[in-house]
């Protein structure tokens, strides 16, 4: 294993890693600078790019300054900061972060500096965000109190997300457990106010209620470009919120919206039934249009998406009729054998695959043109994946943006169990049973 030099650069590490990637890419042309990155990175002993790049990093002192800002260690930031009074105002690559917004989870850390004249309010060219917003994401209560009590903006307009502080605390991954309540809670305190986004994401009815009576346009209101443009009812699928779905539908919210990308709400979800709510509506509408088909003896119109919640509600009757008239919903370019794969829904994409559905078809998910398998290998729905290989899916095809085939989009996302089923299964095997 080599050893790093002395005072090792990181533009040397980078230019050391494009040089890597073009042997990689001589034996695995579809290898990226971040393959290389990590192989480089191991090389030298550390387990990714990150680590060696943070390790490169804490030999400076801005690096050691940052670190201690990010780890939350007081003591040793504040002898940094002692010794180098001049970096109090050091800003973080690559996006302009203060110590303040590094320090944003950690109390202790946020009022030292705020004793010492950071500006509460800076914002960050990255998210174009304060502190605030990076406190509120973590949860820190007593860090938002701090800010707040030091005159930080607790709505926080303007940030590129478009959520707001109050979205920063709501709206992110994990961000419904009791930390994040009490912060939210805080922020209404002192002014803040829920918008649609951050109530369905605490699931609170009277809000949502409350929020669309004084605004009815909040039922149409769109996530920002960094979200894909999602409606209010992409959201409420997105976090598995069917009460919110109800209401939304209540409300008046459109069952066939899509997002920014021409994407129907049922991309959002990865299993069966957690969007029951919206396919129970668009069925209604899929059977009053063959109700009216019938009555004005003309052929039903007919969509995707019609055909997607016949079969997520185990609607057989409707599903036949839909494909006896419009043989083309079952095509490729209309997703549905796509988001069955994703949705792990074995009986739908039987049923689909039984009437001729394409295993092998592309597909736009997101922004990558992917076969049905892709999804399945992703998500790591080991039935779905052996089902379409019984039924012949070529595993060696690519989706159109990263080149990859479904064993990279499983070996990515880190599902061994498809991993294990693809290495049983080498291409010229496809087929074979599992």
């Amino acid at each position: 294993m080599p050893d790093l030099p002395d005072t090792p650069d990181l533009d040397w590490l980078r230019k050391q890693a494009k040089r890597q990637l073009d042997e990689l890419r001589r034996t695995r042309p579809s290898a990226r600078l971040a393959d290389a990155q990590l192989a480089l990175a191991r090389s030298y002993g550390f387990s990714s790019w990150r680590a060696l790049k943070a390790h490169v990093d804490s030999l400076t002192v801005d690096g050691q300054i940052v670190e201690a800002a990010r780890r939350g260690d007081r003591e040793a930031l504040e002898r940094l900061l002692n010794a180098h009074s001049g970096k109090l105002h050091l800003r973080a690559k690559p996006y302009g972060m203060s110590l303040l917004h590094l320090a944003a989870a950690h109390a202790s850390c946020v009022d030292l500096l705020l004793a010492r004249g950071l500006d509460v309010n800076a914002r960050e060219s990255g998210d174009n965000t304060c502190a605030m917003h990076w406190a509120a994401a973590a949860g820190a209560l007593d860090s938002v109190r701090l800010l707040a009590d030091a005159g930080g903006d607790v709505i926080g307009h303007g940030d590129d997300h478009e959520l707001e502080v109050i979205g920063w605390a709501t709206c992110w991954d994990g961000c419904d457990d009791s930390a994040h309540r009490a912060v939210a809670a805080f922020l209404v305190s002192r002014g803040a106010r829920h918008h649609i986004f951050s109530a369905i994401a605490l699931d609170l009815p009277d809000d949502v209620r409350r929020i669309v009576a004084a605004d009815p346009s909040a039922l149409n209101r769109r996530q920002s470009r960094n979200e894909n443009n999602r409606t209010a009812l992409h959201f409420a699928v997105l976090k598995q919120r069917t009460g919110m779905m109800e209401l939304l539908l209540e409300l008046g919210a459109d069952p066939l919206a899509v997002d920014g990308g021409g994407q129907p709400v049922m991309v959002y979800t990865h299993t069966p039934d957690a969007d029951r709510p919206v396919m129970e509506r668009i069925r209604e509408m899929t059977q009053a249009e063959l109700v009216s088909a019938a009555r004005g003896h003309r052929p039903p119109r007919s969509a995707p998406p019609d055909l997607m919640a016949a079969l997520a509600l185990g609607d057989v009757d409707t599903a036949v009729q839909l494909v006896q008239h419009n043989p083309a919903l079952i095509a490729p370019s209309g997703g549905v054998l796509h988001l069955m794969a994703k949705r792990n829904d074995g009986r739908a994409v039987r049923w689909l695959l039984d009437r001729g559905a394409d295993p092998d078809g592309t597909w736009p998910h997101w922004d990558a043109d992917v076969t049905p398998m892709h999804l399945a290998a992703m998500q790591g729905h080991t039935a779905i994946v052996r089902m379409l290989l019984d039924a012949g899916a070529d595993t060696t095809i690519r989706d159109s943006k990263h080149r990859e085939t479904p064993r990279g989009w499983a070996e990515f996302f880190e599902k061994a169990d498809v991993v294990a089923i693809f290495d049983a299964h080498p291409p010229d095997r496809r087929g074979a049973s599992g």
